[in-house]
């Protein structure tokens, strides 16, 4: 589906796109909009990185009260929720400058389990669903490789984010971990 055939009754028979965004860009912004609704559930802040400023290969930090930590989000329909992992092809410059971190770097996956955008959320009587959900890996310690392996083990959730705020204080309190 592209930006032009999402679009909005408008009187009896005319119809008018109301998208502006491509399909991509579309999955882009899901992508960092659920992994932000699960941070926010959490209490904590995001911080996102402003367009043509991820010269550090990071969509945002996670604000966490010793430091952030940093993170990378993709969105894609390639791949279902259900099964045991994914890979992502990963730019060596993305190595490059998540190596060089000295707090923690994830890498998030959001999986839609559809491709067209209307039943990415479903809309009903005692709520809204989405119907993606969010996989991690902590990315600034992998070996040299061109894929990134991501455990469907790892699902976003609160829990996860205790585990990067232990992860992120160990970096200054070694003794955390």
């Amino acid at each position: 589906m592209d930006a032009m055939t999402m679009s909005i009754p408008r009187g009896e028979s005319d119809e008018v796109s109301i998208a502006t965004l491509t399909d991509n860009g579309a999955k882009g912004r899901f992508g960092v909009s659920y992994v932000r609704s699960i941070i926010s559930q959490a209490g904590v802040g995001f911080t996102e990185t402003p367009p043509d400023e991820d010269v550090l290969a990071v969509d945002g930090t996670v604000d966490f009260a010793v430091a952030s930590a940093r993170i990378q989000v993709k969105c894609s329909s390639r791949f279902k929720i259900a099964g045991s992992s994914a890979s992502w092809h990963s730019e060596l410059h993305w190595r490059e400058r998540w190596k060089e971190s000295g707090v923690p770097v994830y890498f998030v996956l959001v999986i839609l389990d559809y491709d067209e955008r209307p039943h990415w959320i479903d809309h009903h009587a005692s709520g809204t669903n989405h119907k993606a959900a969010a996989f991690w890996v902590r990315v600034n310690q992998l070996e040299e490789g061109g894929s990134i392996h991501i455990p469907k083990t790892q699902r976003l959730t609160i829990d996860s984010l205790y585990v990067w705020a232990k992860e992120v204080e160990s970096c200054f309190f070694p003794a955390v971990v």
